[in-house]
């Protein structure tokens, strides 16, 4: 298994509170190794980086490994999360997992966005702003959703994310600037209801898990925003509501839940995502589904990360979901097109 922990000292002082938001606990290490051992595998703990390396080098061969479950979020630029791919590649080592091309693709919302808008998907329309740029004028309609280009887990998605005039607009804007060094995300916030999809499998083979959508616990009457600030008290704040609880309460029609359906594994296929994804949609003000990320290294925390509780709530087990995700792993690795 590769993955990064999070630091036991937590951000300095000075940095955003959830600098180390993506990276993992000890309790979700635990969670897979032992749905791993529970299928029959043995198991080396990588961990990322030089010690990692230092691990990997000079093998002998009947320590070989045959595989790695990789969840490692990696550290530094956009191509962060495919470093660990890139360097397996290189020494012939087969991960789970999409490859290093798909990962910065998808680590990068702005370049993900003209990239699916060139496949033909539906998406905001949207403008970047460089990390160093002023602001200048903005050809888009109000409200608008701000965040940063190339993080994940919500970091950088407050409550105050949704701009509705310039002044709010330049404040986040620049604020975001400062607290992730990073060119920043402007896209027209769409009204409509926000989806997550999980996906498991390969190409033709690759399926929906299902669909959830997170809705507030207590409606305030302003505009839903799944922020940092939700995650973290996600049991007082917010209720889960999976595919047949929405086609029951009328939240979707067959047509529309289909049509979701199939925007997920468009995306999961054309970014080619490799054994598992998490596709976040939101409906525009005529319910047309939109595409707003993807993400091919989803949380797998045994409790609170969200492929993990759409796959708990449409009657998957823990194991079940990696026994899914290495069982596609390993059947792809077996093609005789796989270059190892």
């Amino acid at each position: 298994m590769t993955f990064n922990l999070k630091p036991e000292l937590g951000p300095q002082p000075g940095d955003p509170i959830d600098r180390f938001e993506e990276f993992d606990s000890v309790e979700t290490v635990d969670a897979i190794d032992r749905a791993l051992r529970g299928l029959g595998h043995e198991v080396e703990r990588l961990g990322w980086g030089p010690g990692m390396l230092a691990a990997l080098e000079g093998r002998a061969a009947e320590r070989r490994i045959d595989g790695v479950f990789n969840f490692a979020e990696g550290v530094g630029g956009r191509g962060r999360e495919s470093q660990i791919p890139a360097v397996l590649e290189v020494l012939g080592i087969p991960n789970t997992g999409s490859g290093p091309f798909s990962l910065a693709l998808a680590l990068d919302k702005g370049v993900a966005k003209i990239f699916a808008a060139a496949h033909g998907i539906r998406t905001a329309p949207f403008q970047i702003v460089a990390a160093d740029e002023a602001l200048g004028a903005v050809d888009l309609t109000y409200p608008l959703f701000v965040k940063p280009v190339a993080e994940g887990s919500s970091m950088g998605i407050r409550k105050n994310s949704v701009c509705r005039d310039e002044a709010a607009l330049r404040e986040r804007v620049a604020q975001l600037q400062h607290d992730y060094r990073q060119a920043v995300l402007i896209e027209e916030f769409l009204s409509g209801d926000e989806f997550t999809v999980g996906v498991i499998g390969n190409g033709a083979a690759a399926e929906v898990v299902g669909v959830m959508q997170v809705t507030p616990r207590e409606p305030d009457g302003e505009a839903f925003v799944y922020s940092l600030e939700v995650k973290r008290d996600y049991l007082n704040q917010v209720r889960y509501v999976m595919t047949d609880e929405l086609l029951q309460s009328g939240r979707l029609d067959a047509a529309r839940l289909d049509a979701i359906r199939t925007l997920a594994l468009d995306v999961h296929r054309v970014f080619a995502c490799r054994d598992l994804s998490r596709i976040d949609i939101r409906c525009d003000r005529r319910g047309d589904p939109n595409f707003i990320e993807v993400n091919p290294l989803p949380g797998l925390h045994p409790v609170s990360s969200d492929l993990v509780i759409i796959a708990r709530g449409h009657g998957w087990s823990y194991e079940q979901l990696i026994g899914r995700i290495i069982g596609a792993a390993i059947a792809r690795w077996s093609c005789p097109e796989h270059p190892h």
